[in-house]
């Protein structure tokens, strides 16, 4: 049923009651309905009034629309108020992006501040990042400004469809009030629906500028991490570099570059630890020189015999050697010579017919040396062999240093050993100087020997260490020039200094500043990063750039290098006791695509060693001025150092060290020839060509050196150096015995076994791989080739070209697999130095910059 038919209906009812009063009142007259003084409406009259109660019934439906209409507009104003608070929560949001783009911003501010050059412009590309965020910021701000604007234009629009609800009841209590006045009641009603979509409209007009706030919060968001993304760009242009750090060759050339002020520096620093080794090795010609020497023989001396009376008569004269023996003399009664003075016993005897003895005691000629080691403990004749185990000591000293403090520098690093065996090769080499006998003079040489040895190998381990591949040969060569410093002042000090003991004190002295290297002296880079200890390493490396003026990669990055390199390298703490030390040293010749490298290289120092002191300490049997000899011997050395460097740059390692051995065999077998065939030839054409062997075995001695650094991995170098030197010491020990107890019966033997020697190690180098403008290794494929038999491949060498292919796809495999890893073992040992996002977006570019 309609309102209309509920009007209609009301209508009659109430027509049907007012039939009944009328029959009720008396005298027949009308009666006026109540509440009206007029005359009520006929049925024509209340089809108006039902006309008038439906327009009103609908006007109230037309009301209860609007109020519903304004109730959705509540709701929409509601749902756009939170979306205004998620809008200021974005805000905030993006604010704190802001502020963290702006932390960015700074953090690769600092890190350019300490560039040069190309670092400037990074920085100013970062105050630009800067700049992009701090606008960024201002765009956040001003969305957030339109925001709370947009929040209070919507709390207005409530507040006016809160007034229009209140209008459109009062207008419904108007209209249930005024049934009569329905019209007037209606205009009240269409007022209130006019507030209500005013209200609505203001709602509206609020949703509106909430949406336009939250537009204004979104675009500032995007500001924002356009300038956070723009610092960032900024701050990788200004200090990131996106070499491939895999390789610690690679880190040393992008964190030092090129060669410059701090590498001449550590250079002058190491090399000192090569020329205080020559001082004492090499020093054993005049410590133990041998002047002249005879029989003692009391009788004739107490006659007042002048010494060439007593030469003449008593002592025997050898042809072969041209002059008189010194072990040796006539079993006379010299008494009887005595008294019948010189001149008639020289015409009425003949000792020259009688038998000979040895002698008891010896004089010296001391015209020339006020006192050696061999005048001060008679090391001739019968006790000679003595005096070669002088020099064989300094050889067994090096023997035990090289063999014992390689695994010793592996192990608590180089700079440590370097410090300890300074302080050790001063006392010993000032307690020299007191030695009361023979033996105590050779155990003190020993310990002289074997701490120099942990000088001149640390040092030269910390310098091979922190050179590039391009410039380690240069490096190389230069180191052991002071060797021959040292060994062209020897004589030069031994000819003002005549007695031994002075003469070890005077080459003692300039050990003492081997103290500064408590301060000067650094530890190896490249150690430090196989122990893990990356923030010492980290300040070493970007000292050396300053100095150079490099500007390094990010510290992020360097860091991040160094763990690859060490997870790469195993670690050197694990060794303990001495039968791992033995194990360690055993182990190289335990890997198939070493061994035979290591044996070829060991039987070069072998040979180099040898023939290198054989030929320098040979004078006495070439019968030349001591020296003389000495100091032509050093300063050869000096050419053949520096042609050495073009030689191997050019021809590369392997026909260098060939051509050099054949150079020295050829030079020592005419020397052989000369003294066999030729005996009475020129002594200077045996001298000089005993020089050009010297000056060709240094340079292969040298050579060697370099060539055994290049040739093994980190892990093995230090050790490999330590096998090949303990090869050489056993051929530097022979030596003295060859020329002193060999020499002195068979003039040209020592000479001869030189010569073929040095033939014989020209031949086996050829065997050796080239490693010329290679990266030394710095992680050992070769434990996966352990073995050997049919299968040996040893021989087999790899072109360069084939092992840059090998390690780029071995560091390729390391990218792909292992690059979560290494960022996140970073994360935790280096302190979160390296920032991980946690966003999937960022993921992708944070493994790539990894």
């Amino acid at each position: 049923m309609t309102v209309r038919d509920e009007i209609i209906d009301q209508g009659v009812v109430e027509e049907e009651e007012q039939e009944e009063v009328d029959k009720r009142e008396p005298n027949g007259k009308e009666q006026l309905p109540r509440g009206n003084s007029e005359q009520r409406p006929t049925i024509d009259g209340r089809e108006t009034v039902v006309g008038e109660w439906t327009e009103a019934m609908m006007g109230k439906e037309k009301v209860e629309g609007r109020k519903g209409e304004a109730r959705i507009g509540m709701g929409e104003t509601e749902r756009g108020m939170g979306e205004t608070d998620r809008g200021m929560g974005e805000t905030e949001r993006g604010m704190g992006e802001a502020e963290r783009g702006m932390r960015e911003a700074e953090r690769g501010m600092g890190e350019t501040k300490g560039g040069k050059g190309e670092t400037k412009g990074g920085k100013g590309e970062a105050g630009r990042g800067m700049g992009e965020t701090e606008k960024g910021m201002r765009e956040a701000k001003r969305g957030m400004g339109e925001t709370k604007g947009g929040k209070g234009e919507t709390e207005r629009g409530i507040g006016e469809t809160k007034g229009g609800k209140g209008e459109t009841e009062r207008g419904m209590r108007e209209a249930g009030r005024g049934m009569g006045d329905t019209k007037g009641e209606k205009g009240e009603t269409e007022r209130g629906i006019g507030e209500t979509e005013r209200g609505m409209g203001e709602a509206g007009r609020g949703m509106g500028e909430t949406k336009g706030g939250k537009g204004e919060t979104e675009r500032g968001m995007g500001e924002t991490k356009g300038g956070k993304g723009e610092a960032e760009r900024r701050e990788g242009e200004g200090g990131e570099t996106k070499e491939d750090l895999s390789t610690f060759e690679d880190l040393l050339q992008a964190v030092i570059g090129q060669r410059g002020r701090w590498n001449y520096l550590l250079f002058f620093i190491c090399s000192y630890g090569s020329l205080l080794p020559a001082m004492q090795t090499m020093s054993y010609q005049v410590l133990g020189a041998t002047p002249d020497y005879w029989c003692h023989v009391d009788q004739l001396l107490e006659a007042n015999w002048t010494t060439q009376q007593i030469l003449h008569f008593a002592i025997p004269f050898n042809n072969k050697t041209r002059k008189h023996e010194g072990c040796q003399m006539y079993d006379y009664n010299y008494t009887t010579a005595v008294v019948m003075g010189y001149d008639e016993a020289m015409v009425t005897l003949t000792p020259n017919r009688l038998p000979l003895v040895p002698c008891q005691h010896r004089d010296y000629d001391l015209s020339v040396y006020k006192s050696t080691i061999t005048t001060e403990w008679d090391l001739v004749c019968e006790r000679r062999a003595m005096y070669s185990t002088t020099q064989a000591a300094t050889q067994i000293g090096q023997l035990a240093g090289f063999f014992l403090l390689g695994y010793i520098m592996d192990m608590y690093g180089r700079r440590r050993t370097v410090l300890v065996c300074s302080f050790l090769y001063i006392l010993t080499a000032f307690g020299m100087c007191f030695s009361i006998n023979i033996w105590f003079f050779i155990i003190l040489k020993v310990f002289v020997a074997s701490t120099g040895a942990g000088v001149y190998l640390g040092s030269f381990v910390i310098q091979m260490e922190t050179c590039i591949s391009k410039d380690r040969s240069l490096f190389a060569t230069m180191y052991v020039l002071p060797w021959s410093v040292g060994y062209m002042l020897i004589p030069g000090i031994a000819y003002w200094v005549r007695s031994w003991k002075w003469l070890q004190a005077a080459l003692s002295l300039p050990c003492l500043v081997l103290i500064a290297h408590y301060w000067l002296l650094p530890e190896s880079p490249r150690w430090l990063v196989l122990q893990g200890r990356y923030d010492e390493a980290l300040k070493f490396l970007k000292q050396a750039a300053n100095m150079n003026g490099n500007v390094p990669p990010s510290d992020g990055t360097i860091l991040t290098a160094m763990h690859t390199i060490y997870k790469k390298e195993p670690s050197t703490k694990t060794h303990t006791g001495l039968v791992k030390i033995l194990c360690d040293y055993v182990a190289i010749l335990r890997l198939k695509k070493l061994r035979i490298r290591a044996l070829i290289i060991f039987g070069c120092w072998f040979i180099c060693a040898l023939v290198y002191y054989g030929v320098s300490l040979n004078a006495t049997n070439l019968s030349t001025d001591v020296y003389l000899y000495m100091f032509l011997g050093g300063l050869l050395e000096v050419p053949s150092y520096v042609l050495l460097w073009p030689a191997i740059a050019f021809f590369g390692r392997v026909k260098s060290l060939a051509g050099l051995f054949f150079m020295c065999g050829v030079s020592i077998l005419i020397v052989a020839c000369i003294i066999f065939f030729l005996p009475e030839a020129p002594v200077w054409i045996a001298t000089l060509l005993s020089l050009l062997g010297k000056m060709a075995i240094t340079a292969s001695f040298h050579l060697v050196w370099l060539f055994t650094a290049e040739l093994f991995p980190t892990y093995y170098r230090s050790i490999a150096i330590g096998e090949a030197s303990l090869c050489g010491r056993i051929g530097s020990t022979t030596s003295p015995y060859i020329n002193d107890v060999l020499g002195e019966k068979v003039v040209w033997a020592p000479s001869l076994l030189f010569g073929v020697a040095s033939l014989l190690a020209g031949v086996v180098s050829f065997l050796l791989p080239e490693t010329r403008g290679q990266n030394m290794p710095e992680t050992s494929d070769f434990n996966q080739d352990k073995g050997g038999g049919r299968d040996n491949k040893a021989f087999a060498i790899e072109s360069p070209e084939i092992k840059r292919q090998q390690q780029q796809h071995t560091d390729k495999n390391i990218d792909a697999n292992g690059t979560k890893m290494v960022r996140d073992a970073v994360n935790m040992e280096i302190g979160k130095k390296m920032e991980h996002k946690q966003e999937n977006g960022t993921t992708e570019m944070e493994d790539t910059k990894l």
